[in-house]
């Protein structure tokens, strides 16, 4: 989410790659999430939180909408979620 956001992968410095084509977050997270549902033609099951979709998510300890742009990728997966059961925890 990070390199769609800024361009550049972290710990790299310098310009950006084709900043023109640069993503907001919101853009990167649908890209990544219903975006890719689509591609796979799952969309009606899998791909956003709604009823009767299969509940595959994960929760992360930062909030990756409002962190500074630069540490996105500092973000730690707390647990995962595969069709509404936790397959991962931290703890």
């Amino acid at each position: 989410m990070e390199i769609a956001v800024t361009g550049v992968l972290s710990g790299e410095n310098g310009a950006p790659l084709w900043p023109e084509e640069l993503l907001t977050r919101e853009q990167a997270l649908t890209a990544l999430t219903i975006n890719c549902a689509k591609q796979m033609f799952l969309e009606d099951e899998r791909g956003s939180i709604s009823e009767g979709k299969c509940a595959d998510f994960l929760l992360v300890d930062k909030d990756v909408l409002s962190c500074p742009v630069n540490e996105i990728h500092t973000a730690r997966t707390i647990a995962t979620y595969f069709e509404g059961k936790k397959v991962f925890s931290q703890n």
